[in-house]
């Protein structure tokens, strides 16, 4: 949990402009949330019928691995506002 949402707190504000920076941030945050909760619970509970809990350790692994190679894979944002 925490590789995802440790760069995701410094890397959402600077998407927006500074007009509306705390109001774009918080709404995709919530949004996000919102969405990415409900669908990550429904295949964890999938999962762990399958394949038990290390079926559950091995998606979550999964996920921050793809958190990590997109952090890593997005530009700089310092010189897009």
């Amino acid at each position: 949990m925490g590789m995802t949402f440790g760069p995701m707190a410094a890397l959402l504000p600077e998407l927006f402009p500074t007009e509306v920076r705390y109001s774009g941030a918080s709404l995709a945050y919530n949004l996000a949330s919102i969405i990415g909760a409900t669908i990550a619970a429904m295949i964890s509970l999938k999962i762990n019928a399958s394949f038990g809990v290390m079926g559950v350790g091995i998606y979550l692994a999964i996920n921050a691995l793809m958190t990590l190679l997109a952090l890593l894979a997005s530009k700089e944002t310092k010189t897009l506002i």
